[in-house]
């Protein structure tokens, strides 16, 4: 599975999401916000694996994409 990781800059803050896995999170800079993203999306994995899914955590983060910088562009109207 593919994934991407998609940065905004917030009002000082950046937000980093994974669109195909509908999470967010956020930190002081861009690099911080991609390293809770991808902590985020291995606890994604683990539980899905808890459900009983047959989920990767290594290969989503694998599947990876190279972030997309958007500044000051608002996704939270």
């Amino acid at each position: 599975m593919d994934l991407s990781i998609r940065v905004y800059e917030k009002e000082g803050e950046y937000v980093a999401s994974c669109p195909e896995l509908d999470v967010y999170t956020y930190g002081v800079d861009a690099e911080e916000a991609r390293r809770r993203l991808k902590h985020v999306i291995a606890f994604y994995a683990s539980t899905a694996q808890d459900l009983g899914y047959k989920i990767d955590a290594s290969e989503l983060l694998a599947g990876l994409k190279t972030p997309v910088e958007a500044r000051g562009e608002s996704f939270l109207n």
